[in-house]
């Protein structure tokens, strides 16, 4: 069985179709299939390092289900979706020490100074959004987020936003913040290709090749 199909597979029907309707108008970088990808990372990550699979499934599924309302309060969109699952699940009859880790691993999976990943479930989380912004499909997010924000896929103001200085500002360091030896090693090819990609593309916008 596909990750995806095993993942949705154990979690509540209707709670996979209460977050869908979370990412009805979102951008194609942020998407619900950006959100299943991420699910089925956390599947093949979670099963190979021994994470809590409820807890991981259930923070995966709810991760970016603020994203709507960010958009229109400007408001961290992991702090919205992790004050949403804690009402959903608490719907649900789910215990709130359970309930504690799942919105942990939610507020966890932005990298920010004051609130890193510090469990397991927390850290595949981190990894497997993360490994979503590299490789081909990395490449692809970015040139889909450039044309959602009216960017140019090329431009000279240093200060201009563009998917390659998305890739030198970011992409590239992605491969060295991730927590878990399976995410490192899934890493290493995306990394590879995404290098390869933006090589080729800096050849091309110079007339080189």
């Amino acid at each position: 069985m596909e990750y995806v199909a095993k993942a949705l597979a154990a979690l509540p029907a209707d709670l996979v179709e209460e977050a869908k309707k979370c990412f009805d108008g979102q951008d194609p970088a942020h998407d619900w299939q950006h959100n299943l990808r991420v699910l089925a990372m956390c599947e093949r990550i979670g099963g190979e390092e021994g994470a809590d699979m409820q807890v991981l499934r259930l923070a995966a599924l709810l991760h970016d289900v603020g994203r709507a309302e960010e958009r229109q309060t400007g408001e961290c969109h992991a702090e919205i979706s992790a004050r949403v699952a804690g009402k959903w699940l608490r719907e649900r009859g789910m215990d709130e020490e359970r309930i504690a880790r799942v919105q942990s691993a939610i507020l966890a999976h932005r990298f920010r100074k004051e609130r890193p990943p510090v469990t397991l479930e927390e850290k595949i989380l981190f990894d497997a959004d993360k490994l979503d912004s590299i490789g081909a499909i990395g490449v692809a997010r970015v040139f889909a987020y450039t044309g959602v924000i009216g960017g140019p896929i090329q431009s000279d103001d240093p200060q201009q936003h563009t998917p390659f200085k998305e890739y030198d500002w970011k992409l590239q360091r992605i491969k060295d913040r991730l927590f878990t030896k399976t995410a490192q090693a899934i890493a290493q090819e995306r990394h590879a290709f995404m290098v390869r990609f933006f090589a080729q593309w800096e050849r091309e916008v110079k007339g080189l090749q």
